[in-house]
C-alpha cells in the first residue's frame, strides 16, 4: 500500500467511478482499475462494490476512505507549506567569504539576496582563511583554491585567473614589459609569500617559463594591492575579479596579456563549501542556487587576446 494508490481509490469514492476518477487524475480507465486490484490484493479484502451505473465502498472501504481522505489533506497541507515556504524563506545564514570577492562581488550579491528574501537573516565574515566550518558555526563559505578540503562539500563555481597589471604612469616609467625576462626590473606588490620570493609561472599556450620575483609590496588584502598598483607603485598580481573594472576603464594595464600568470600555492578556481548535510535548510539551498545562478554571468576571467589582436596593439 503506498500514498499514490490510496489516493486513486479516494478519487473513485469521490467520483462514483473509475472513469470519473481518471478523468480526475488525468490517467486512463484501466490504470485506475489496475490500481485498485492491487490494492485490494494486498489488503485480501474488497474495497468496493460495482452496479450498473456507479461503485460503491464496502464497509471496509469506507472505513480505508476516510483515512485516506485525511492523509490526502494532510499531504495537501505539507505541500502548502513548503511552497509557502519556498516563496517566503525565514532563518539564519552564517557566510564566510574572501575579503576582496566579498567586497566587490559576493557582497552585493547577498545584499540583492537579502532585499528578496527579508526574512532570512544574514551573518557575513569577510576572511581568507579556511575555516573549520562546524566548529566556527559557518553554513556557507567561499574559497578560491586548487583542492577544497575532502571534508566539505564542494561546488566548483569556475577557474579564477591572475593578472599582471599596472598603472599606465607607471609603465611609461620603466617601459611596458615585453617578454617574462623584463618582469625582473620590474617592482612587484603580490599576496603575501614566504621568503620574499614569489615564483612565477608564465604561459603563452606553447611553453612556460618560471621566474622568481622580489615584491616589494605583500598583504594579504588584496584592496590594499589595487591601490598601490593604482598608485603606481608597481606591478601588481591580482586576481582578474578584482581588477576587471578598473582594466576596462583603463586606469590599470595588463602587463604581458598574451601569457597567463600563475602561482602554484595560490589558488585558480573559486569554490562553495558546506559541511556534509544531507538535510539542508530551504535557505541554505536557496543561497546556493542563487550564487551558483548569478555568479554565472559574472566573468572572473579575461578574454584573451588572439595571436593577431596582440600583432596588432600598441606597444
Amino acid at each position: 500500500m503506498d500514498i499514490k494508490t490510496l489516493q486513486y481509490f479516494s478519487a473513485i469514492v469521490e467520483a462514483g467511478s473509475m472513469s470519473g476518477a481518471a478523468r480526475r487524475l488525468g490517467t486512463s480507465r484501466s490504470h485506475i482499475s489496475r490500481r485498485l486490484k492491487a490494492l485490494e490484493q494486498d489488503l485480501q479484502v474488497q474495497l468496493l462494490r460495482r452496479t450498473t451505473r456507479r461503485v460503491e465502498p464496502t464497509q471496509i472501504g469506507w472505513a480505508l476512505y476516510e483515512h485516506a481522505a485525511r492523509i490526502s489533506q494532510e499531504l495537501s497541507a505539507l505541500q502548502s507549506t513548503v511552497d509557502n515556504l519556498g516563496r517566503n524563506l525565514r532563518g539564519h545564514l552564517r557566510l564566510s567569504v574572501p575579503s576582496a570577492l566579498g567586497q566587490q562581488i559576493i557582497g552585493p550579491l547577498l545584499l540583492e539576496f537579502a532585499d528578496t528574501y527579508p526574512d532570512v537573516t544574514l551573518q557575513l565574515t569577510f576572511s581568507n582563511r579556511i575555516f573549520d566550518l562546524v566548529a566556527e558555526e559557518i553554513d556557507v563559505a567561499i574559497r578560491v583554491t586548487n583542492t577544497p578540503p575532502d571534508t566539505l562539500v564542494a561546488r566548483d563555481l569556475g577557474p579564477i585567473e591572475w593578472v599582471l597589471c599596472a598603472s599606465p604612469s607607471y609603465l611609461q616609467r620603466i617601459g611596458t614589459p615585453a617578454a617574462p625576462e623584463d618582469l625582473l626590473r620590474c617592482d612587484v606588490v603580490s599576496v603575501k609569500v614566504p621568503d620574499l620570493r614569489l615564483p612565477l609561472e608564465l604561459s603563452d599556450g606553447k611553453h612556460s617559463q618560471q621566474l622568481t620575483l622580489r615584491p616589494r609590496l605583500q598583504t594579504e588584502d588584496m584592496l590594499f594591492l589595487r591601490r598601490a598598483a593604482l598608485q603606481g607603485l608597481g606591478c601588481a598580481l591580482l586576481p582578474y575579479y578584482a581588477v576587471r573594472e578598473e582594466l576596462n576603464a583603463g586606469s590599470l594595464k595588463a602587463v604581458l596579456p598574451g601569457y597567463r600568470a600563475r602561482v602554484d600555492a595560490w589558488g585558480d578556481h573559486l569554490y562553495l563549501l558546506t559541511a556534509p548535510n544531507l538535510y539542508p535548510t530551504l535557505a541554505t539551498r536557496a543561497l546556493i542556487e542563487f550564487l551558483r545562478t548569478r555568479l554565472a554571468d559574472i566573468p572572473l576571467t579575461p578574454q584573451h587576446p588572439t595571436a593577431s589582436e596582440l600583432a596588432t596593439m600598441p606597444a
